[in-house]
């Protein structure tokens, strides 16, 4: 598997642009200093898994979206495919959508 930074970083920002938080709001749930979220999102500095961990759950997206260059099983999977294009705010909307559309064609109990 490969450690892309650059990506970890770009997939760091949209996720939090996504959210609409900003850098100072991030970093300062996940204990780091604002200059060194800045350095993460350009793919300038790495970060150990702690504060991965803590960024995916500010961030509510989980560390395989932030990790995996290619998700395994992506290619077999057309909606994983299509999906793997989209921000993690257009993945939330998706989801919503999904969700309404299920309890549309759920079957009435009575």
């Amino acid at each position: 598997m490969e450690y892309d930074i650059r990506l970890i970083g770009r997939r760091i920002q949209e996720a939090r642009r996504a959210k609409r938080y900003t850098q100072e709001y991030v970093s300062a749930r996940a204990n780091i200093g604002v200059k060194f979220l800045s350095q993460i999102e350009c793919g300038k500095a790495g970060l150990s898994v702690q504060t991965l961990l803590s960024l995916c759950e500010i961030l509510e997206v989980s560390p395989n979206y932030i990790l995996m260059v290619n998700i395994p099983g992506e290619d077999d999977d057309p909606l994983r495919k299509c999906l793997s294009t989209l921000t993690p705010r257009q993945v939330q909307d998706v989801e919503a959508i999904v969700k309404l559309f299920a309890q549309n064609c759920a079957p009435s109990e009575k």
